[in-house]
């Protein structure tokens, strides 16, 4: 018996597929500077930075993953509802958010992860392509003390294939974060 789901039309062995790039992401050429609202704000700041171009990625893990860095020193960024605000958490790649902790240092009474349509919503931007610049999104920003005892800090330049790499003291300057206990270990 025939499976409804199934087409009628036999399907050919080679699809025609075609690899599709968002139009979001744009190729430079070889030795053309990377420019961004990230690369702009740090350049502006006359912040020390080193931008680098990588395969695709949609996490903070898959860039250590595909770069060969440290987990401790690649930033993960997450957008949190805490009571009627939202933050961005900055935390290590290989940590949990630690609501409870969150909860304590903004003295809220709810706290919870953001939607993907919260991002999209109110933040502008695509699920994935979240930067530790919370001035930027007009935020306050959090950052785990855990992160914070790298040197330099990698996070998002604003596409899914190129990532900034910034002395952690001149993040701290720029954006000004609440300091403390904001992730826990992985199970």
């Amino acid at each position: 018996m025939p499976n409804k789901y199934m087409p009628k039309k036999k399907i050919s062995k080679k699809p025609n597929i075609k690899k599709q790039v968002p139009s979001s992401l744009k190729l430079r050429r070889a030795g053309k500077k990377l420019e961004t609202k990230i690369t702009k704000l740090l350049d502006k700041a006359k912040v020390k930075y080193k931008t680098f171009s990588h395969k695709v990625v949609f996490t903070a893990h898959d860039v250590g993953a595909t770069t060969k860095k440290k987990l401790s020193e690649i930033a993960k960024v997450v957008l949190v509802k805490a009571d009627k605000d939202f933050v961005l958490i900055v935390l290590p790649a290989g940590k949990y958010v630690d609501f409870s902790g969150i909860k304590k240092a903004l003295k809220a009474k709810k706290v919870r992860m953001a939607s993907e349509k919260d991002i999209t919503k109110y933040l502008k931007t695509k699920v994935g392509l979240l930067h530790p610049f919370g001035s930027e999104y007009n935020l306050q920003t959090l950052l785990d003390k855990g992160m914070s005892r790298a040197k330099k800090m990698i996070a998002s330049a604003g596409t899914y294939t190129d990532s900034v790499e910034i002395a952690l003291k001149d993040f701290e300057k720029l954006v000004k974060p609440i300091k403390g206990a904001f992730a826990k270990s992985k199970k």
